[in-house]
Formats: C-alpha cells, sequence, structure tokens
C-alpha cells in the first residue's frame, strides 16, 4: 500500500507503514554497507592469501562488488514487506537514449569544476594499479559498479524515499549517501552531483536501465581519460584546454547543453503518481 508524507521530511505512519526506506533507515542502509564490506574484505582476503597465495588489486576488486551484491541481497531480504516493486525500463523517450552521450560529456564538463577545490584523492593509488589490470577494471567500473550500485541507490533506496517525501529530499539523500558511499573526499563531491542528476532522471523516468546505461557511459569515459592521462602531462579536463577562458566557456556551454535537455525530459515525462508531491 502507498503512503503519503505530510511534510517534506517526515514519512506518514498513521495511514500505512512508510515504504523502505525512511531518511534514518537510509543512514542505516549505508551503515549496512560498511560493515558488510569490512566482512567481504576480510573474507577474500583470507580466502585469496590462503589458498591462492595472492593479494592485490583484484581481492579489493572482488571484496567491493562482494559487498555491494551482498548488501543488496540483504536489503531485498531484510525489507522485502516493504520494498517498492523496481522497474527496469520505466517510461523514458527514445530520444533520451540517443542524447546520452551529450548528457555523459556536458556533466563530466561541469563535475570537472571540484577539481579546483582540491580535495583528497585517497583512492588514486588504488585506480592506477586497476588500471594495470584493464580486463578487471573494465568489468569492475563499466559493468559490475554501474548495475549494483543503481539499483541498491536508485532501485532500492530512492524508489522509497521517493514514497516517503517530497522529491527534493529524497533525491538530495539518495545524492549524498552515494556520494559518501565513495568513502574518498574528491568523489564524495564529485559522485554527489552525479547522484542528483541520476536521481531527477529516475524520479521523472522510474528507469533503472537509463541511469545504469548513464552511470556506465560515464565510467568508460573516465576509465579511458584517466588510462590516456597517466601516459601524458594533463591533470584534468581543463587541461585539454589551452587557456582558461576557453575551458569557462566549456562549462558554460555544457550546463547549456545540459539544461536544455533535461527541460525536454521534464516535458516529456510524468512522474509516478505514487511521489509525494
Amino acid at each position: 500500500m502507498e503512503t503519503r508524507a505530510k511534510s517534506g521530511i517526515e514519512p506518514a505512519s498513521e495511514v500505512a507503514e512508510a515504504a523502505y526506506p525512511t531518511l534514518k533507515e537510509s543512514w542505516g542502509a549505508l551503515g549496512w554497507f560498511l560493515l558488510i564490506m569490512v566482512l567481504a574484505v576480510v573474507s577474500v582476503f583470507l580466502v585469496f592469501n590462503k589458498f591462492l597465495h595472492h593479494t592485490s588489486i583484484v581481492v579489493s576488486a572482488l571484496a567491493t562488488a562482494l559487498g555491494e551484491l551482498v548488501t543488496i541481497g540483504f536489503l531485498l531480504w531484510r525489507y522485502r514487506r516493504r520494498l517498492p516493486r523496481l522497474r527496469l525500463l520505466g517510461r523514458v523517450p527514445g530520444s533520451v537514449y540517443a542524447l546520452l552521450p551529450a548528457i555523459v560529456l556536458a556533466q563530466v564538463v561541469l563535475r570537472s569544476t571540484v577539481n579546483y577545490l582540491h580535495l583528497p584523492n585517497w583512492a588514486a593509488e588504488a585506480f592506477l594499479r586497476l588500471e594495470g589490470q584493464p580486463v578487471l577494471a573494465f568489468v569492475l567500473l563499466v559493468i559490475s559498479a554501474p548495475v549494483l550500485e543503481e539499483v541498491l541507490f536508485r532501485g532500492i533506496l530512492l524508489t522509497g524515499l521517493l514514497r516517503n517525501y517530497r522529491p527534493w529530499v529524497a533525491i538530495g539523500q539518495s545524492a549524498l549517501l552515494f556520494g559518501l558511499f565513495h568513502l574518498n573526499p574528491v568523489q564524495t563531491v564529485s559522485a554527489g552531483l552525479m547522484g542528483l542528476l541520476l536521481g531527477w532522471l529516475y524520479y521523472r523516468t522510474r528507469s533503472l536501465l537509463l541511469t545504469i546505461a548513464l552511470h556506465a557511459l560515464n565510467n568508460l569515459l573516465a576509465l579511458q581519460a584517466s588510462t590516456h592521462t597517466a601516459t601524458s602531462k594533463l591533470n584534468g579536463v581543463e587541461d585539454l584546454f589551452t587557456s582558461s577562458w576557453y575551458y569557462v566557456a566549456a562549462v558554460l556551454l555544457s550546463a547549456l547543453v545540459l539544461a536544455v535537455i533535461l527541460r525536454r525530459v521534464h516535458q516529456r515525462t510524468v512522474p509516478d503518481p505514487a511521489v509525494v508531491m
């Protein structure tokens, strides 16, 4: 049974039990992930060390994927009676998929401005080692991460939050958790901004396939760019431009392109009627 919120931040409870999760439970989901990740890392490390005598980036990669998968399975089991139905296809105008490359490029340029905050990148060395395993990097970053993270953050958490709270609260909370989930300062901000975009697109279309495709394309571009910059003197998107004015113009153009596309999506989609307005 659907629920409605009396305000932007308090879920309804007097009519029916709120969908999973409430705001408090969404924080709990992040806690469950961290606990499961610790157990996953220890388990994978022991297996590789004892039986294969091998400890490397492979261990971290497998532990991360395992932690995400187990977290999803645990939440689906524990809160199965309160979880809204997951939707893969949703309602997406065909032109939106054709515009995905433009959306990805525009948001990558916009998020590149985060580099000027000079935030620590605790995962830099891990990413460099991962790039030395190109097949593993592709499977983990372009296939596993987009599917598992979108199911967790948009399919499970955001879907329930949208049933209990106003869209701006639900999207903002899911984006915040998505950023913190990466456990790396520079990624926390950058992924949080991307989470706002993914969350809004999911809110308008209810399509996990769309957010998975966008997420995968974004990670593929990031992986290719990272591999290229490792063999060049480039440190980021801004270094592609010979003048700071060109970079500023690219940022403004990207903002305009993204705004036009999102306006088109807004005009051609209708949110799920179960969403609290």
